[in-house]
């Protein structure tokens, strides 16, 4: 009986022996696991925290252009980080001297009045789900954000792109959701150290309607020194197209009923690091729409059909302290333009077309600072009624003449401050236009 007893005891003291070592060897498992779990975790919390901050003002952090984007709008494609932040801004200063173009001495009244304000703030967002697939989104904060009350002081908040690029290979990918058209030289680059002016040229403004989005698909990719964009996206509404401003006035928001669909292309040729030549085609057609969405009418009736069609030829020189900029656009309306004109009560130019030449030299080039001044210059011509089937024809048509200064006291920092003319034609019903502008703007 003794020797039974002694022999469980010394089973159960081994079993518990065995037990306790197995039991200790999890714990030190779970400690190892634990410990590889949090140090992940602050690897990845300190990779979202210096994309946010960047404190110490890392100069790994690229801001490069990626298939012709603005260089902040381009930061997730250059990221090692899943999550990628960046964004632009401006703030804006502008007098005009003796504006009377208005149809009441009150509106001329405020419109001569010193304007201030915050022109836009813009988040982007990116995250990178792996090797070669992004999404890239835009927040568009305009005039200050949204407005509720009904009051007609132009501002909103928008989504002003948000897409999924498929980067299959460096030649080819795909580029699916709400996309900024590619078309022309401002409209995928708006960011204000792209250009030298106080405010966008009025040539990608009214003829191109910078900034252009719109819902599409687009294949995109660069073939040795050849950036291109060829895809189809969803057209603008033919219903909100406005004598003077050509198709502007009828961008859709991200979300849009219509069956209207435009083809787009647009290549860049880099002749040198220096020298770009590029050129944009577009064509497609549009409709008028009665409902913007089921249950909630436009208040415009008509069935006419519109085909439109675009063209422009830019280059840029960036080189030896010049900084050159040049464009020049064509466009035309056809189908029952004649009939839209007289649905929608109001007279459409068939065709219309623009120039200008941005040109800066960097007068402290000669000298050892990474700080640039530019002197800058601008020329645009527009004639927003070619055909002249407008009443007033000559109020379509009008010459820009810009000068002024463009500090760049750091790349992504620009502050301008220029004197603009608008010179209308001779026959003209409007007063010639002019204003002094300053503006602060900034990447990051």
């Amino acid at each position: 009986m003794k020797k039974i007893v002694l022999s469980l005891v010394v089973s159960a003291s081994i079993s518990m022996a065995a037990t306790n070592e197995e039991l200790y060897q999890e714990i030190q498992n779970l400690k190892q696991e634990m410990n590889e779990m949090k140090k992940s975790q602050k690897e990845e919390t300190s990779a979202i925290l210096e994309e946010v901050s960047n404190s110490h003002y890392n100069e790994a952090v690229k801001y490069e252009s990626f298939s012709s984007l603005g260089a902040a709008a381009s930061k997730v494609y250059h990221s090692d980080n899943m999550v990628s932040l960046g964004g632009y801004g401006e703030y804006e200063f502008k007098k005009y001297n003796n504006f009377k173009n208005y149809s009441s001495e009150a509106a001329n009244e405020t419109r001569n009045k010193a304007e201030s304000n915050i022109v836009r703030f813009v988040p982007y967002i990116g995250f990178k789900f792996n090797d070669w697939i992004v999404m890239n989104t835009e927040i568009e904060f305009e005039d200050g954000g949204s407005r509720s009350d009904g009051e007609k002081n132009y501002k909103y908040a928008i989504v002003e792109f948000s897409y999924l690029d498929f980067l299959i290979k460096e030649e080819f990918a795909l580029r699916v959701g709400h996309i900024l058209v590619p078309f022309g030289a401002v409209n995928l680059n708006h960011e204000p150290v792209a250009y030298l002016t106080a405010e966008r040229p009025a040539v990608e403004t009214f003829i191109i309607p910078s900034t252009w989005h719109t819902n599409g698909l687009l294949a995109h990719g660069k073939i040795d020194e050849i950036e291109y964009y060829a895809g189809v996206i969803n057209s603008p509404d033919a219903g909100s197209f406005t004598e003077g401003r050509y198709i502007q006035q009828g961008r859709l928001g991200a979300r849009q009923f219509t069956d209207d669909v435009s083809f787009v292309t647009r290549g860049v040729y880099n002749i040198t690091p220096a020298l770009t030549l590029g050129a944009s085609l577009m064509y497609g057609a549009s409709t008028v729409q009665t409902q913007s969405q089921p249950g909630d009418a436009t208040g415009n009736e008509s069935n006419a059909k519109i085909t439109m069609f675009m063209a422009e030829t830019h280059f840029s020189y960036k080189d030896n302290g010049f900084d050159i900029q040049a464009l020049a656009t064509y466009a035309n309306l056809g189908g029952d333009v004649t009939q839209l004109s007289a649905d929608i009560g109001e007279d459409i130019s068939e065709s219309v077309n623009g120039q200008y030449l941005t040109i800066g030299y960097d007068i402290l080039t000669a000298f050892n600072t990474s700080h640039k001044i530019y002197l800058v210059g601008e020329v645009e011509r527009l004639d927003m009624d070619a055909t002249g089937v407008t009443q007033y024809a000559d109020n379509n048509r009008f010459y820009e003449y810009t000068a002024g200064l463009a500090y760049f006291p750091d790349p992504k920092v620009v502050v301008k401050a220029d004197y603009g003319v608008r010179d209308y034609a001779s026959e003209a019903t409007l007063a010639d236009e002019n204003a002094f502008t300053v503006s602060a703007g900034f990447i990051f």
